[in-house]
């Protein structure tokens, strides 16, 4: 029973993980207590809705497509005085990174970190990102966008 509470709890820890991605870390001993990975069914995920027409066609190629979406802030901020955090997924092949945040106006300033790191990582120019088109997407951050040809 121990160990139930124990997966149950990383598996809300990493947000709702695979249970295959929980018993690759749980292999590599990643995962303090955890001796098995089978999990009861998730109740906090929610049904999947699709829309006509969006997101655009799946991309094949890697920084051809990227989505980012702001989250915060929260109750309790985390790693020091962080209360929002910034997303940014390449749409193939689904790699995802994550960055905290002070407020929601540093999105700019973090985009323009990812942006480096993954053009110089791969090579490639970043072509098109989607996000939800809120105050920290509009203004300066959608003019640098225009200016880089995204």
């Amino acid at each position: 029973m121990e160990d139930d509470f124990t997966v149950g709890l990383w598996y809300k820890r990493l947000a709702c993980m695979s249970e295959k991605g929980l018993a690759i870390l749980a292999k590599k001993n990643l995962l303090s207590g955890v001796k098995s990975t089978n999990l009861k069914r998730c109740t906090g995920k929610h049904n999947r809705v699709f829309f006509k027409n969006f997101p655009p066609s799946r991309k094949r190629g890697i920084l051809d497509l990227g989505h980012s979406d702001v989250c915060g802030p929260m109750k309790t901020k985390k790693l020091g005085t962080a209360s929002y955090f910034v997303t940014f997924i390449n749409d193939y092949p689904r790699k995802s990174w994550v960055y905290t945040l002070k407020t929601k106006y540093q999105v700019l300033d973090v985009f323009k970190q990812f942006q480096a790191l993954v053009e110089t990582q791969t090579g490639k120019k970043l072509k098109c990102i989607i996000t939800n088109n809120e105050g920290e997407y509009l203004g300066p951050f959608d003019e640098y966008c225009k200016q880089q040809g995204i």
